[in-house]
């Protein structure tokens, strides 16, 4: 596409005509087809405390003091009050002990909150991606997860954010893997969540040599790029404040954090 125009810009500006000039799509899948092993678990079996899915609210005399905490960071995320830089902030906190809850962390991985990642772009180096959260592996420094949020009246685009986001990863881990004495890869596909304020919705980022050196160089490329991407399955219209989408969302989120492990092991090692 002759007529695209490709600029050097950090994150905080990509809208959908940057996923137009990268030639990347995003197409929304049932959960069905997006997790291979299913949604349907008992988050009991998981070891998660039932109430996380029953609780009305933080005041529920008969949660657990995690629950309690979990409630109380949903419940700031989600009122409003105090501007949109602190809204942001709150909901960052929250999908914090979302991820802590389901024990995305693990013991291998670091959890950064405001991180920037260096972006090569039009062959500027002096650009980044913001990330509102990232997971980090403790021992190779390689990105393998990537969170970003907007308040409902936030007019950031989150989607190209996070897309753009997941090139940087790319970049910085192959950087990463050749420190190491490992080859860089021609492809990774990045795990990634975003939550606008309490609705989670779960992407997998392939992104590829071909689409790099596309965003490095500032050209067209002519393989198109599909993102995936996966909503929580809901009546509801709201988000995890209605304790029969917050029990769904938890399954989803326990789906995904085997689904995002067996993609960020195939860079990892």
């Amino acid at each position: 596409m002759a007529n695209v125009i490709h600029s050097a810009k950090s994150s905080g500006k990509w809208n959908d005509n940057d996923l137009i000039a990268y030639n990347i799509t995003v197409t929304a899948v049932p959960s069905q087809q997006f997790f291979p092993q299913g949604t349907d678990v008992s988050l009991t079996a998981t070891g998660l405390d039932p109430t996380l899915a029953t609780a009305a609210d933080y005041s529920d005399a008969n949660i657990s003091d995690s629950t309690y905490s979990f409630l109380r960071y949903l419940h700031d995320a989600i009122t409003p009050r105090d501007g949109v830089a602190i809204r942001v902030s709150r909901v960052d906190e929250f999908t914090r002990e979302v991820l802590v809850e389901v024990d995305f962390k693990q013991d291998v991985r670091g959890m950064l909150i405001a991180h920037s990642i260096p972006l090569l772009i039009c062959d500027e180096i002096r650009k980044v991606a913001k990330i509102n959260l990232c997971l980090r592996d403790f021992e190779s420094k390689m990105i393998l997860f990537l969170q970003m949020n907007k308040t409902p009246m936030g007019r950031s685009n989150v989607e190209a954010r996070m897309i753009v986001g997941a090139i940087a990863a790319y970049q910085y881990n192959n950087n990463k893997r050749q420190k190491r004495d490992l080859h860089p890869l021609d492809a990774m596909t990045i795990p990634c969540i975003t939550m606008v304020s309490a609705r989670p919705t779960f992407y997998l980022v392939p992104v590829t040599k071909a689409l790099n050196d596309a965003v490095i160089s500032g050209q067209y490329p002519s393989d198109r790029t599909e993102v995936l991407k996966c909503e929580v399955a809901s009546d509801y219209d709201g988000g995890m404040e209605a304790p029969e989408y917050r029990g769904v969302a938890l399954q989803y989120y326990v789906a995904f954090k085997s689904l995002a492990k067996s993609h960020w092991e195939k860079f990892l090692s």
